[in-house]
C-alpha cells in the first residue's frame, strides 16, 4: 500500500493494508465479495473488510449509532441516504469531537475528481460546506429530474375517455370530474365500486391538490418528522404556509371532497402497500387517481391486463397562483461519506483515491452498474437517450437474478455519489414509455408537464445549516410541529375539526403556538438569512 502511495518500493515484510467501512448492502448483495469491491482491492493494492448493515432505515440507523458508539470506529462509512446517512447536525458535531475528520486538504491533495464535481455543481459544493467552509463529509449529489417534482398526480384516462370527459384544469373541474368518476361507473362493471382518489401515509393526497391554493411543500409522510416542510418563503420572509388563510382555502376543498365520498377513506392511514393493493384489486381496476412520484406506487409495472398503463400525469391546477407544484431537491443534507478518526494517514489517502475513482466516468458506471455487458452495455447506432438532445452514453441491461455477477456486481446506491442530470438523462431508453423498459422515458415525459411551475414561495431548506447548539431544540420543534399539521390536517379533510368553523381553525393555530412555532420559525430566518 505505501508503495502504491508514495511510490516506494514494498519490502519483503510489508503487509496488505486493510480498511474497514461501514456500508450498507440490499437484497442479495455481499459487499465483501462484490465484483466493485475487488476490483478497488485491485486496483488500489488494499483489502477492504465491511461492516454491513440493510437499507431499512430504522435498523440501519441503530446499526451506524451502534458503530459510532463502539470500542473500534471503521475508518470510513459509506452510506445511502435513505437508509442512515449523517444529518448536518451529526456532522458539525461529531466534527467539533474529532470523531470524523475534515476533508478538505484530503480533496485538494488527492482528489481532482471531487474537485471539479464540486466546482461543477454549486449545488453540491453548497450541500457538502459547512458555514465556517469545512467540508466534514460528502453527501450524494443525484440530479434525479422526476424526483425534484415528487407530487404528481395520476389519473386514469381511460375512464377519462370512457366518459367523455377532460383532463381538469382547475379545482372545481377536478371535483366535477373525481365526482363522474365515483358515479357515472367509469370501470363499466356495473357496480358502484370506484375510488376517485387514494393516498397513503407515505403519499398524501394533500400536496397536489393544496398547491391550487397555496405553495407548499407538505406531505404526512416520514419526511413531517424530519424536515421542515410546513415553511415557505413571502419574499425573504420565512413563514408557516400551514397557517395561511390559502392553506385553510385549500383544507376547505379537501373536505368537501371528502364530504363526497370522492377521497378514499384509508386515504390518511393506510401504508403504501395497501394502496398499491387497492390498485392491483382482483375485482378490477377501481382506482381513478393518486399522487405518487411515480405510477406504480398506486399500481404494479407489466399487469397483464394493462391497467397500470391506464394513470397519465394530470398537470398542475390553475390555482390562486396559477398553475404551482411542489420542488423539492433530490439530494439529501447531510452526507454519506465521512473518514474517521480510526483512519491513519496512509489510510485516509486510499480512501480518498478511492472514492475519488467513483467520481471519474469509468469508476462511476461500474460502481453503480456493474461491469460492462453484465449490468450495462455501450449504445448502438441510432438508440435515442432519454433526454434526446444527449449523446447516448450507456444501456441499462435486466437484472438476472440467479446470476452472481448480475446481482453482486456493484454497489449500486452506494456508488450514487454524483449522478448528475447529464448522466441520468443521457441513458438510453425505448421510445414505448408505456413498456417496462420505457419506464423512465414516461417518468421524464410526465415530469416536463410539472418543471418550471414551481413558487417563489418554496422554502430551500436543504440549502441552510443550523448551528448545532441548537440542533437539538430544532429537532423537537420540528417532530412537534410537523407531526401536529399532519395530525391536523387529516382531522380537518375528514371533518373530525370543521375547517369552515373559525374556533377549530383558532384553536390549531393557537395550538401551534404553544408548541413553539415563533421559535422554529426564529431559527430557520436565521439560518436563511446566513445564506
Amino acid at each position: 500500500m505505501t508503495a502504491v502511495v508514495v511510490g516506494c518500493t514494498p519490502s519483503e515484510g510489508d503487509d496488505q493494508k486493510v480498511i474497514t467501512i461501514f456500508g450498507e448492502q440490499g437484497g442479495q448483495i455481499d459487499l465483501n465479495t462484490n465484483s466493485f469491491t475487488l476490483l478497488l482491492e485491485d486496483k488500489f493494492d488494499v483489502d477492504i473488510d465491511f461492516q454491513t448493515t440493510g437499507y431499512d432505515s430504522g435498523a440501519a440507523t441503530e446499526a451506524r449509532q451502534i458503530s459510532l458508539a463502539g470500542g473500534e470506529l471503521p475508518e470510513a462509512y459509506m452510506l445511502v441516504p435513505w437508509a442512515s446517512q449523517f444529518t448536518q447536525a451529526e456532522l458539525q458535531r461529531y466534527g467539533d469531537q474529532g470523531v470524523i475528520l475534515p476533508l478538505n486538504e484530503l480533496i485538494e491533495e488527492h482528489a481532482p475528481n471531487i474537485q471539479d464535481a464540486l466546482a461543477a455543481e454549486q449545488g453540491f459544493e453548497t450541500l457538502a460546506t459547512a458555514p465556517d467552509g469545512t467540508i466534514w463529509g460528502l453527501p450524494q449529489w443525484n440530479d434525479c429530474y422526476h424526483c425534484s417534482y415528487p407530487y404528481k398526480f395520476w389519473i386514469n384516462t381511460v375512464w377519462l375517455e370512457n366518459l367523455g370527459l377532460e383532463m381538469p384544469t382547475t379545482p372545481d373541474e377536478f371535483f366535477d370530474v373525481m365526482t363522474a368518476f365515483k358515479t357515472e361507473d367509469p370501470n363499466g362493471n356495473g357496480v358502484a365500486d370506484e375510488i376517485p382518489i387514494t393516498g397513503s401515509a407515505q403519499w398524501s393526497i394533500v400536496p397536489y391538490i393544496m398547491n391550487a391554493f397555496i405553495a407548499n411543500s407538505f406531505n404526512t409522510g416520514a419526511g413531517a418528522a424530519s424536515q421542515p416542510i410546513s415553511l415557505g418563503l413571502e419574499g425573504d420572509s420565512v413563514q408557516m404556509q400551514t397557517m395561511q388563510d390559502g392553506w385553510r382555502e385549500g383544507l376547505k376543498f379537501l373536505n368537501r371532497l371528502w364530504a363526497a365520498g370522492l377521497i378514499d377513506p384509508a386515504a390518511f392511514s393506510q401504508g403504501g402497500d395497501t394502496m398499491q393493493a387497492t390498485g392491483n384489486s382482483a375485482e378490477g381496476v377501481i382506482v381513478g387517481g393518486f399522487t405518487a412520484i411515480h405510477p406504480w406506487i398506486g399500481v404494479s409495472i407489466g399487469q397483464e391486463d394493462a391497467r397500470d398503463t391506464q394513470y397519465d400525469p394530470l398537470p398542475p391546477l390553475e390555482g390562486a397562483e396559477g398553475p404551482i407544484t411542489t420542488y423539492q431537491l433530490p439530494s439529501v443534507p447531510g452526507a454519506t461519506f465521512v473518514i474517521t478518526k480510526a483512519a491513519d494517514e496512509v489510510e485516509q489517502q486510499v480512501i480518498m483515491e478511492m472514492m475519488d475513482y467513483i467520481f471519474t466516468p469509468e469508476g462511476h458506471l461500474l460502481g453503480e452498474m456493474g461491469e460492462e455487458n453484465i449490468g450495462w452495455r455501450a449504445p448502438e447506432e441510432g438508440e435515442i437517450a432519454l433526454d434526446p438532445e444527449l449523446e447516448p452514453c450507456f444501456v441499462d441491461l435486466p437484472l438476472d437474478e440467479e446470476n452472481e455477477a448480475d446481482y453482486n456486481g456493484n454497489w449500486g446506491p452506494m456508488a450514487q455519489v454524483f449522478d448528475t442530470v447529464e448522466w441520468r438523462n443521457c441513458q438510453v431508453q425505448p421510445l414505448d414509455i408505456y413498456t417496462e423498459e420505457g419506464a423512465e422515458r414516461r417518468l421524464f415525459q410526465a415530469t416536463e408537464l410539472y418543471e418550471g411551475k414551481e413558487s417563489d414561495a418554496n422554502f430551500p431548506y436543504w440549502n441552510l445549516w443550523v448551528p448545532a447548539e441548537e440542533a437539538s431544540e430544532l429537532a423537537t420543534l420540528t417532530t412537534n410541529i410537523e407531526s401536529n399539521v399532519a395530525t391536523a390536517t387529516a382531522e380537518f379533510v375528514t371533518g373530525v375539526r370543521d375547517p369552515n368553523n373559525d374556533g377549530d381553525w383558532n384553536g390549531y393555530l393557537e395550538g401551534l403556538q404553544g408548541l413553539g412555532v415563533d421559535r422554529y420559525l426564529e431559527i430557520w430566518q436565521a439560518a436563511y438569512d446566513a445564506s
